[in-house]
């Protein structure tokens, strides 16, 4: 047997809980956690500090570490052969967006003779409790007013992106979607 090793992006806008899904995956699949939005560059964060919404040129860049930075602390972790998971953050709004990711797959794939595979678990919930929760914190860069512009350009994944799963998380308690999100991971192989 060799190593297999799955990325599952937790997607979603502001707010919305990855975070708190991605620290509950990491430690029930032992495995490695990327914080996403530490990936950005210091022009990206301080765009988003100051409420201007990123362009697609601005995103790339990031979008294409994503995966090879938790594929990185994947392998770090030297673990026996068999499956192997990280979990990362990432905002992964548009359809073009999760293509840029998948495609960077692809390319650890030919560079490194590995089977790789990325999985999203996307979420969101109503703009009313999004609000509510990016208010309520403290010390992060994404603002209050950044949500209407990525609900704005927000894309939910369709049945044609069979690694996706979409869960509307509006109204449910961290415990709900922490279970919700380990069903999802369970669902795709």
């Amino acid at each position: 047997m060799s190593h297999s090793y799955t990325v599952w992006v937790v997607a979603g806008p502001a707010g919305c809980g990855k975070t708190t899904v991605a620290e509950f995956l990491s430690k029930e699949l032992d495995a490695p956690y990327v914080e996403g939005d530490s990936l950005h560059s210091a022009e990206n964060i301080h765009k988003m500090s100051i409420g201007i919404a990123l362009t697609d040129d601005d995103r790339e860049p990031w979008l294409k570490k994503i995966v090879p930075e938790t594929f990185h602390s994947i392998k770090a972790q030297s673990k026996p052969e068999g499956q192997h998971y990280g979990i990362v953050t990432c905002s992964a709004l548009k359809k073009k967006y999760r293509d840029v990711i998948r495609a960077s797959i692809r390319e650890l794939r030919d560079r490194y003779g590995v089977s790789v595979g990325v999985r999203f678990l996307f979420m969101s919930m109503d703009e009313e409790v999004l609000l509510e929760r990016v208010r309520g914190r403290q010390g992060h860069y994404m603002k209050e007013s950044m949500v209407a512009s990525q609900l704005r350009i927000q894309e939910l994944p369709t049945v044609s992106e069979i690694d996706s799963v979409y869960l509307n998380v509006t109204h449910k308690t961290p415990d709900e979607v922490n279970k919700l999100a380990m069903q999802a991971v369970r669902s795709l192989p």
